[in-house]
């Protein structure tokens, strides 16, 4: 066999070789869709992990992970607001010592929190404060004070907070939310009232 092994047979040889894998090449650049099977296709053979798109990607099924937190609009998961004043004077009737306003597109539940600074002025005193919705009163008022003597220290006011949740959603629209305090007992008033809120859910 070696007699009849010539440069001409190897030369011809090694040019069907090329020509077979040069065209394997040419078929494997051409493959598309229509060549692979659904699903068979896995992130080890996307080059440079870009492969794959938005529109590629089947709604809510990726996770944390392959989410890069800085591209999301936190205002489509929850809206926030808060405020906060120097002081309230109270009287015998409630009034709104801090308010706020939040913009709901969906119908949402929404978690406020209120605190603030009961301070007595010349003697005891007493007050109570409750979270308002729209001007409506929600239940279980705060109600802070002392029964026997005064307290005109500001670094030693009574602190307080208040929370709630509403049960109920809140219609889309702009809403008010307050702190509505008033004087039970004494002259006092109420010192840095804040308050915020998280609607959830208001997309």
């Amino acid at each position: 066999m070696s007699r009849h092994l010539t440069y001409a047979n190897v030369t011809a040889t090694i040019a069907l070789i090329l020509a077979i894998g040069g065209g394997a090449a040419y078929a494997v650049d051409k493959i598309n869709s229509h060549d692979v099977v659904n699903g068979s296709i896995r992130s080890v053979d996307l080059k440079n992990h870009k492969g794959v798109r938005g529109v590629d990607v089947k709604r809510d099924s990726l996770t944390g992970k392959q989410i890069d937190e800085q591209q999301l609009n936190g205002g489509a998961i929850a809206r926030v607001t808060g405020s906060e004043n120097d002081l309230c004077v109270l009287a015998m009737a409630p009034r709104n010592c801090v308010t706020v306003t939040l913009s709901l597109v969906n119908a949402s539940h929404v978690l406020v929190i209120a605190t603030g600074n009961q301070e007595s002025l010349g003697g005891p005193g007493q007050a109570s404060c409750r979270i308002k919705i729209d001007g409506h009163a929600q239940p279980l008022a705060v109600n802070p004070g002392e029964a026997g003597i005064d307290n005109t220290a500001i670094t030693a006011t009574n602190g307080f907070a208040r929370t709630f949740f509403s049960p109920n959603t809140l219609s889309p629209g702009t809403h008010v939310l307050a702190l509505a305090c008033e004087r039970l007992k004494g002259n006092v008033r109420i010192d840095s009232p804040t308050i915020a809120a998280v609607a959830v859910g208001a997309g």
